[in-house]
């Protein structure tokens, strides 16, 4: 395993996946690459408290917390499954890790959460991690 790539929306629930992104990046010395989607229409980004006002600044202090480890963020526009996707195929990522945030509820509400649509279409293995303990 060579390269990692964590997808954050900067909630609390992210970060969670993101300090597990990067503890297996470092068992296995791994680079690991911090993903950002900016989505015009994701209105919860303007109202959500959760969530950083300024991504490029959380993934800043993100890469500060974990010295020693290879870290890069990354902003994209776009959706975020389809864009956390591509990127994994462009830098030919061995592990996408992502949070579990959406996923609750009904079986067949969470079909199209980002978590879901990105192990359907990953080009390589999806690492889901369970992110409830900061929601």
């Amino acid at each position: 395993m060579t390269t990692i790539l964590v997808g954050t929306d900067t909630s609390a629930a992210a970060d969670l996946a993101v300090e597990d992104a990067a503890r297996l990046a470092r068992d296995r010395g791994a680079e690991l690459l911090v993903l950002y989607v900016k989505s015009e229409s994701d209105v919860r980004a303007v109202v959500d408290p959760d969530r950083a006002a300024d991504p490029q600044s959380h993934l800043r202090r993100l890469a500060a917390r974990f010295p020693g480890l290879p870290i890069t963020t990354r902003i994209e526009d776009g959706d975020a499954a389809s864009r956390i996707v591509d990127v994994a195929e462009e830098i030919r990522a061995d592990t996408i890790v992502l949070g579990n945030r959406g996923t609750h509820g009904s079986r067949w509400r969470v079909r199209e959460t980002v978590p879901n649509l990105v192990l359907r279409h990953a080009p390589c293995s999806v690492y889901i991690v369970d992110t409830r303990r900061a929601q």
